[in-house]
């Protein structure tokens, strides 16, 4: 949970919000400064966006994972993922497969779907962490929930088991693949027509009828 701060660190920050607004992006920048030195943990964030974008300041990604850290360290959870991004890309720090697993994971853990989804991925690839199939479903199936459509492309996909890939030690569970894969066309997957297909040569008419059910239920239940 991000910490409490004074009142007028927070009139700071929003009157910085008010700058963005009107693109005034150096005033923003000194006001978002002003708070963020003194703890407000979304001035940090913001402070980190407007260095790594280069917006009323001169862009400087070091300065924007400082800040980052600053604000993830207080529990702001979309600087956690951002420095996951960092470090996994190499922005202002050296690449380090292993932190960005690490700062991915904090953010995954307060619900982040793109963190949940990534760290999902970077198990399944063993990038940062041992290549753990059942902990990529693990993570993958909560962003899939959420509505990440990728990860419910790749949830679909661990569900074909050995199919997918030899070596996936996920149970195989076809009508949970057709789901996935339907949910995700649904969504706008090009490429879940194709594993719908393969899906459904594992399964019985009924079977099909059974796993386009669950789909549909759950479409009908997460409408956006």
């Amino acid at each position: 949970m991000v910490a409490l701060t004074h009142p007028k660190l927070t009139e700071d920050f929003e009157e910085g919000m008010k700058f963005v607004a009107n693109k005034d992006y150096t005033k923003a920048a000194e006001l978002f400064k002003k708070a963020a030195e003194q703890g407000h943990a979304e001035a940090q964030f913001y402070l980190g966006l407007m260095y790594e974008g280069g917006q009323g300041l001169t862009k400087d990604d070091q300065q924007a994972v400082s800040w980052w850290i600053k604000a993830a360290e207080q529990g702001h959870v979309l600087a956690q993922n951002n420095l996951g991004l960092m470090y996994e890309q190499g922005h202002g720090v050296t690449q380090d497969y292993q932190k960005a697993a690490s700062w991915f994971r904090m953010a995954a853990e307060q619900g982040d779907a793109e963190a949940q989804y990534t760290l999902g991925f970077m198990y399944a690839n063993g990038e940062g962490v041992s290549r753990d199939y059942q902990q990529a479903m693990l993570w993958l199936s909560k962003a899939a929930e959420q509505g990440d459509v990728a990860a419910q492309f790749k949830v679909a996909k661990l569900n074909l088991g050995s199919v997918y890939t030899p070596d996936n030690n996920v149970q195989q569970d076809f009508i949970e693949a057709y789901k996935w894969f339907s949910i995700a066309g649904a969504d706008g997957d090009a490429n879940a027509k194709d594993g719908l297909e393969i899906a459904e040569s594992y399964l019985t008419p009924s079977a099909v009828e059974e796993a386009q059910r669950r789909a549909d239920e759950w479409l009908a239940k997460n409408k956006k």
